[in-house]
């Protein structure tokens, strides 16, 4: 006759540390399972079974937003992108309260995303006015009878781009450039020059200092010597506006606003932009004398150049990167964040249409060229005016390297023109494309850090593509992967490609599009419309058991031990209970197979089957568990 077990078992009522990492030792009695230290019999029957399930991944999505989307589609998690227009810096492909992620990327060269739902690739640029010297090049756009143009300035020679060699009246190096729409007027250390068109130019005020600076603003000649602000009439004669307190201080630039003219300049780390107001009392508005000061920047950041643009925005170039200000209703200067950083000093700023193009120093992968901003584009806004940020991508690109002095307008054209020193000046094409240009997105990861399995990509282009396009792949780790090339002239679509790499889950993944353009029509390539991923959650599914567990005062093992006494099953239950309730991770242990799993109790139901007999005793009945795992199999 089997023995009789009756010794009461210790059932765990210690909290939830200690709950997670009980465990049970088999000893007199073949139990089957245990839930956190508490052993149990299983009940398995063909009334009762035992079953063994995936837990569902995904949770069922609800979609209370006005315009369906992506996060109203089920199976699949989807990225997807078909505008571009936010420009670049984006790091993370997700979704945030400004929807930044639907129309921003990472970084681009040679490409044009300005278009809505259109990426093409840029304009190429070839040198148009060599210089080999190491002098600063000036470049200022004007209309010659109908006929776009510009002066160059480079060393002592001043050029028109038609090739016309200028008698401008000085021998020195030149050290700046501006006009009035009709006349050039050419500084250096001795005087400035004036001269119209591509004729002799003459001495028309003196300069006589070690810093020399002239600008066409709010209709009027400006001129900054040494630490001296000075406005000059028609016949040159000079008037002094302002004198900066410290004799050390340099002027950098000019810009204009509705009803001022501002000045930028520096000593040492300290750099400001003051503001000259405009009385308007008179026939003529006059400037009033002396300078306000309007804006400090940062200690340590300098600012090379100013332009005023719209009577709104002022670019403001530093030897950090560049910022967008915006003129208040007072006249003053309140500026945004740095938008984007550059290798050297912003020497130089022109605008077009709704955009800033940007002098940039070594910045497009590692040559010299522009950046453009979009001025109809904000892509942070704040309660304040200086939280307004601007979208902005690379532009022109030289090749080259080297500090780029100035950028201008060809003149009346969508065409542009900077300086590479000691290269010289570049003029864009008027129709022939980069080579070639790449785009990248931002990473792509669903908003979420667990990894994923990456399956298919596909990129939407027209029918008939110009030039080639190659997609490729660049992982956490760098790694660069070609998932497929349309040949010119192809008509195979990038649909639902399936992704070779990465061959494991990852945590996120770029896009990379390789544009090139036609070689048969240097004026055209390839165009992207849109792009998408697909991926599905890379992180181990859990399991789910739901299991039947006898729970009586007195119950039998495999081998026809009795175990149990009166009361058994009230302590058991409730030791199982405080351990659910606690919501712990705990230890399930499969007994028979020698197997451990860390699962999450979640849900559980006691079956009482019979009324208990006389004083409560032989109370019990059937638990069944439902258990989730979190944690790989342990042995036990």
């Amino acid at each position: 006759m089997a023995g009789s077990i009756v010794t009461r078992l210790p059932f765990p009522f210690s909290g939830r540390t200690v709950a997670g990492a009980a465990t049970y030792a088999l000893k007199d009695v073949r139990y089957d399972v245990a839930i956190g230290g508490i052993p149990f019999l299983t009940a398995i029957s063909d009334e009762r079974p035992m079953t063994r399930e995936l837990a569902q991944t995904q949770r069922e999505q609800f979609d209370n937003s006005r315009n369906p989307g992506e996060q109203s589609l089920a199976d699949w998690w989807l990225r997807s992108q078909s505008t571009f227009v936010g420009g670049a810096g984006l790091l993370y492909q997700d979704p945030d309260v400004s929807n930044e992620f639907a129309i921003r990327f990472g970084e681009s060269v040679g490409v044009n995303p300005w278009v809505n739902g259109s990426l093409t690739m840029l304009r190429s640029t070839a040198v148009d006015i060599a210089d080999a010297t190491v002098n600063p090049h000036f470049v200022l756009g004007w209309d010659n009878a109908g006929t776009d143009s510009y002066w160059s300035g480079v060393a002592t020679t001043l050029k028109s781009s038609d090739g016309t060699t200028i008698t401008w009246g000085g021998v020195e190096t030149i050290r700046s450039l501006a006009s009035d729409g009709t006349n050039y007027y050419v500084a250096d250390l001795n005087n400035v020059y004036k001269g119209a068109g591509t004729g002799n130019g003459a001495a028309w005020t003196a300069t006589g200092t070690t810093n020399a600076l002239v600008r066409w603003v709010k209709g009027r000649i400006m001129i900054a010597l040494d630490h001296q602000v000075y406005e000059a009439d028609a016949a040159g004669v000079k008037t002094l506006r302002f004198t900066h307190l410290n004799s050390a201080w340099t002027w950098t630039d000019f810009a204009e606003g509705t009803n001022a003219i501002y000045a930028s300049g520096f000593a040492g780390s300290q750099s400001s932009i003051y503001k000259f107001e405009l009385d308007a009392t008179g026939d003529v508005p006059t400037l009033t004398t002396g300078g306000v000061l309007t804006a400090q920047l940062p200690h340590g950041e300098v600012v090379h150049s100013l332009l005023g643009y719209l009577g709104t925005f002022v670019g403001i170039g530093t030897n950090r990167g560049f910022r967008v200000g915006q003129i208040d209703d007072n006249g003053d200067i309140a500026y945004g964040p740095l938008l984007f950083a550059t290798e050297g000093p912003v020497r130089s700023i022109a605008a077009f249409d709704r955009f800033f193009f940007v002098a940039a120093e070594n910045s497009i992968d590692g040559s010299s060229g522009l950046y453009r901003v979009d001025l109809g584009q904000p892509i942070q806004t704040g309660d304040v005016t200086p939280g307004i940020r601007f979208a902005y991508a690379t532009d022109l690109q030289s090749g080259v390297s080297g500090e780029v002095d100035s950028v201008t307008n060809f003149g009346n054209s969508d065409r542009m023109v900077f300086t590479v020193r000691a290269s010289g000046s570049y003029l864009e094409s008027a129709g022939e494309l980069e080579t070639s240009g790449t785009f990248t997105t931002g990473r792509v990861r669903y908003n979420t850090l667990i990894k994923k399995i990456f399956k298919f990509l596909s990129v939407k282009t027209p029918d008939d593509l110009a030039g080639s396009l190659t997609a490729s792949i660049i992982d956490p780790g760098g790694g660069e992967t070609s998932v497929i090339t349309i040949s010119q002239g192809g008509s195979a679509q990038i649909e639902n490609v399936l992704l070779q790499s990465p061959a494991t889950a990852v945590e996120w993944i770029q896009l990379k599009l390789t544009f090139n353009r036609s070689t048969v029509d240097t004026a055209t390539g390839p165009e992207v419309n849109g792009w998408q991923f697909k991926a599905l959650p890379g992180e181990v599914k859990q399991r789910i058991f739901t299991i039947p567990l006898a729970c009586f005062d007195k119950e039998k093992d495999v081998h026809g031990q009795l175990v149990g006494f009166e009361g058994r099953t009230r302590a058991r239950l409730e030791g199982f209970e405080e351990l659910a309730q606690a919501g712990d991770a705990v230890q399930f242990q499969d007994l028979y197979n020698g197997l451990s799993y860390l699962v999450l109790i979640d849900e559980y139901q006691f079956e009482q089957k019979a009324n208990p007999g006389l004083n409560g005793t032989n109370y019990g009945g059937y638990l069944y568990v439902k258990l989730r795992t979190i944690a790989d199999v342990i042995t036990a």
